[in-house]
C-alpha cells in the first residue's frame, strides 16, 4: 500500500483534515511570526544598515 493512501472501505475525512490544519496553524503561527521578526532584524543589520551608511555617508 502507498503511504497516505486510503484503504478499500475508508472514506476521506475532509472535516477532520480541516480541523487538523486549523490546529497546525494555531500551533505554528507565533513561531512563524517570531521567525519573520528575527529574519527582519538580521537582514536590516547585515544588509540595509551598511548600505544606508555607505549611501548617506557621502
Amino acid at each position: 500500500m502507498i503511504p497516505g493512501s486510503l484503504d478499500a472501505g475508508e472514506r476521506l475525512n475532509i472535516r477532520g483534515a480541516f480541523q487538523a490544519f486549523k490546529v497546525w496553524v494555531r500551533r505554528y503561527f507565533w513561531l512563524w511570526i517570531a521567525y519573520q521578526i528575527v529574519k527582519g532584524i538580521i537582514t536590516t543589520t547585515i544588509v540595509w544598515a551598511p548600505l544606508a551608511y555607505l549611501y548617506l555617508g557621502k
